[in-house]
């Protein structure tokens, strides 16, 4: 009788590399949000995926990087305190990079602090080549496949699209065989263990990302005020925090256009998440420096 397999396996890269998009195609279902902006993630994110005889347990990070210069903040800290503790309290590592688009591949030097943080970590990993459906010359990924095997021990390498789904049907076999022996972890009915009113507050910052001008989206931060589950629909009053009046402005927009566009789009994110109607009213608030105090941090959620 084949033993069942189950274990936590921590989703590690540099922003933007397709993190979230990947954990939300192999769950089938959107609980990460995405933009083409870096840093999109901010929280570490847990998701259930059950297989024939495994269950694999995915935890999504915020961008593994090295904070300096004006990006500097409490928020930056944050975020990379929560990538570096995925390598704590896990059985494997899943490394995403990105697939080389130029011959004469080298690992970026950005990679330091992940590949440092895996080698301290010493656990099973694998390195998933991701998004090869970018790349315009496929003998591209033989030389960059080469470089990761050189620079870490990896236990395998697969070239993947997260976006396509190519390759990752193989990824997903690695991850099983470095799963320890044991029982299921959660409920095989379970998807994540993040709170529906959490995700809803996420699909809120999600549109801010998609709609704004580039400083606003790394000044956002979004607060549940209100959850309230009826029997046909769910009121949601959410408050979107900024750091200046002039970002408040721009946030609103003329006469309110744009936070009526963010909360027209986001209430369809968020019934499609729930399946029902969704009402949400939207506050913008100005918070100066929350980024920058570790207080503040705590109190609009990052803990």
């Amino acid at each position: 009788m084949t033993s069942f397999r189950a274990g936590v396996v921590a989703i590690v890269g540099l922003p933007n590399v397709g993190k979230s998009t990947l954990l939300n195609l192999l769950l089938g279902q959107k609980i990460a949000i995405v933009s083409a902006r870096p840093q999109t993630t901010r929280n570490r994110i847990l998701g259930v995926k059950n297989l024939d005889g495994a269950q694999l347990v995915l935890i999504d990070t915020p961008g593994l990087h090295r904070p300096s210069g004006k990006g500097r903040s409490e928020l930056n800290r944050y975020m990379v305190e929560e990538a570096l503790r995925a390598f704590q309290d896990v059985d494997a590592v899943l490394v995403l990079a990105e697939a080389p688009t130029e011959p004469d591949y080298k690992i970026p030097p950005s990679h330091a602090a992940l590949l440092d943080a895996l080698a301290a970590a010493k656990k099973p990993s694998v390195l998933a080549l991701n998004k090869i459906d970018r790349a315009r010359r496929k003998d591209l990924l033989l030389p960059a496949l080469d470089a990761w095997s050189r620079a870490h021990a990896f236990a395998a390498l697969v070239p993947i699209s997260a976006l396509r789904g190519d390759g990752v049907d193989q990824l997903v076999e690695e991850l099983r065989k470095l799963l320890p022996e044991g029982e299921r972890l959660f409920p095989e009915e379970m998807v994540t263990d993040r709170a529906e009113r959490w995700l809803a507050g996420e699909m809120v910052r999600e549109q801010v990302f998609i709609l704004t001008r580039e400083e606003i989206p790394y000044a956002v931060a979004v607060t549940v005020d209100s959850f309230k589950e009826r029997a046909k629909d769910v009121v949601i009053d959410a408050t979107i925090h900024v750091e200046k009046e002039a970002q408040k402005r721009i946030l609103v927009g003329e006469r309110g256009k744009m936070v009526r566009e963010i909360g027209s789009r986001a209430r369809r994110e968020i019934g499609g998440l729930l399946g029902c109607p969704v009402h949400l009213k939207l506050f913008v608030r100005v918070d100066e420096g929350w980024s920058q105090d570790a207080r503040a941090l705590r109190d609009l959620g990052y803990e």
